[in-house]
């Protein structure tokens, strides 16, 4: 039998529905990935409070028959608002978020954490609406419920505006016959063989696979595969303009962030970028010594984790001349969103960003590179060429993901040694994005000599 899950994967790529039946060992689901399908669980409990007193078909037990009869006996009751109502026709089963009568009508509700509607969205209400339309509900319309995101919090949680329901009614009718027609070839082909199907763009849209691992292996060794060399190409009247651009006092800035869907504090948004660490290597000359100061966030859900933030980094960032940043498009946005948020701090703030300049340009306009590169800017390819002693590999995070599930995690632990050892790992990540900085700007200095 099929599920909406399964109905969209196999949508997406037939030989993922395919090994996710027959060799779900096969399945690699990453940390981050897991974190996400737990917060999209909550945020579909959050959403039922749009719709408050409803009657919960999904006990103790996953959707199917009991489930089912269960949402049957409540509709036959009168129940007007039902959570993971569930129905099975055409051999698929489907567990609809919300069910809600409105004026005598049934409509249907998909919860997304999500900020729009997507395309694969559509699909996914598609077949719920099938499977209820084909069990005998009269839909009148049906939904997806996403946040808002111009929704601001003060205070407590306002459901009925941090959510959005957008009716996708048009877009749903429209693919009916074409959910009728895959049924029966998706069921069709999970009664075969293993399907031949070519590594591509399925792999990473709209998710990235939890198969890829597998497929991966399945693919012939390149014997070809060409050494790479590790010389550089060096523009240096472009690369000594950009360094002789830089002024000291010298600061290197890094932050860290979370992003949560629903917002955690007041005077943010859903999936807005909250800065809750910054790390921050600092000289006075070229060639003076080198300081390093840090800011992390203690993790209480009554402390909005940017004002210290705030307070210190404009403190520690006085004497700065150049404020050095990686990617500087991340680093400005947070800091004007800061401004935004906290207007008393605007002069401040804006005289950070005024200073700041970007290590990555010369890197991006090629005035720097090395075939090992392969094109690519980014911190985590760059240091290891021009630095090989230095790596995130050896780290316990070792990328800004990791970082921000990992602090996201602390707001909830209770175990003093694990909250202990995750700050311990977070301060030596950041620390080495900005030690990663003025290790390359020393590589940098060396090759902009014109001698």
């Amino acid at each position: 039998m099929l599920s909406k899950s399964r109905y969209t994967r196999g949508c997406n790529c037939q030989k993922s529905l395919w090994l996710y039946v027959h060799k779900k060992e096969e399945q690699v689901i990453p940390e981050a990935t897991q974190a996400i399908f737990a917060r999209g669980t909550s945020v579909g409990e959050l959403a039922q409070n749009y719709f408050p007193d409803g009657k919960l078909a999904v006990l103790e037990d996953f959707p199917g028959y009991a489930s089912a009869k269960r949402t049957q006996d409540f509709i036959s009751q009168g129940i007007e608002t039902i959570y993971e109502a569930t129905f099975i026709y055409d051999n698929t089963l489907v567990a609809v978020d919300i069910l809600h009568k409105q004026d005598g009508k049934w409509q249907l509700y998909e919860v997304k954490s999500t900020n729009s509607i997507k395309p694969e969205h559509i699909k996914d209400v598609g077949v719920q609406y099938y499977v209820a339309k084909g069990s005998g509900l009269d839909i009148e319309d049906a939904f997806l419920m996403h946040f808002n995101r111009d929704y601001v919090r003060h205070g407590e949680i306002e459901v009925n505006k941090l959510f959005t329901p957008e009716s996708i009614l048009d877009e749903v009718v429209s693919i009916q016959d074409e959910i009728k027609a895959k049924i029966p070839e998706l069921i069709e082909m999970l009664n075969r063989e293993e399907p031949i199907i070519a590594m591509g763009e399925q792999c990473t849209k709209p998710y990235h696979c939890d198969f890829n691992d597998y497929c991966q292996g399945l693919l012939p060794a390149d014997e070809n595969t060409m050494e790479l060399s590790n010389i550089p190409e060096v523009q240096k009247d472009e690369l000594k303009d950009f360094i002789d651009g830089l002024q000291y006092p010298l600061y290197y800035l890094d932050f860290e962030t979370i992003s949560p869907g629903v917002p955690m504090f007041d005077n943010s948004r859903p999936y807005q970028q909250i800065p809750f660490q910054f790390s921050l290597h600092h000289q006075n000359t070229k060639d003076g010594e080198l300081f390093h100061e840090y800011y992390l966030a203690v993790n209480d859900l009554s402390v909005d984790p940017r004002i210290g933030l705030i307070e210190q980094m404009i403190a520690q960032t006085k004497p700065a001349k150049t404020i050095l940043v990686y990617y500087i498009g991340f680093e400005r946005t947070r800091v004007l969103e800061m401004q935004r948020d906290f207007p008393q701090y605007a002069e401040e703030l804006q005289s950070i960003i005024d200073r700041m300049d970007d290590l990555i340009i010369p890197f991006k306009r090629g005035h720097y590179r090395t075939e090992t590169m392969e094109g690519s800017s980014s911190i985590k390819v760059v240091l290891p060429v021009l630095c090989p002693e230095f790596s995130y590999d050896d780290l316990e995070i070792g990328d800004g993901t990791t970082a921000s599930n990992a602090f996201l995690d602390l707001y909830y632990s209770e175990e003093e040694e694990t909250i202990r050892q995750t700050r311990e790992n977070l301060l030596e990540y950041c620390h080495l994005d900005t030690l990663a900085m003025v290790k390359i700007l020393q590589i940098l200095n060396k090759n902009s000599s014109l001698d």
